[in-house]
């Protein structure tokens, strides 16, 4: 074996392991969340793993329309951080 064929294995190995990661991310979220776009979740689950890479790069930049619960039950701000009281006047 030539070093290039092992970098060619390097190199597919890294990729494949990348666009799983991606889908399964994405599938995970879709499937935690509570509504999305088109409040379809099957149309995108069939775009997420019917177009390689790009289908979850769409999910995840134009799906999502609710945050996901916090399961120490507390809300968010609408810019997606946590919220926390006011501190006491003195």
């Amino acid at each position: 074996m030539t070093l290039g064929s092992f970098f060619l294995i390097l190199l597919v190995l890294v990729v494949s392991l990348a666009w799983y990661g991606l889908q399964v991310h994405a599938l995970r979220d879709l499937r935690r969340r509570p509504r999305v776009r088109g409040d379809n979740k099957v149309l995108w689950a069939l775009l997420i793993l019917c177009l390689p890479i790009g289908g979850a790069l769409i999910y995840l930049s134009a799906g999502p329309t609710s945050f996901i619960a916090r399961p120490d039950g507390r809300p968010r701000s609408p810019d997606g951080r946590p919220r926390t009281p006011p501190a006491p006047r003195r």
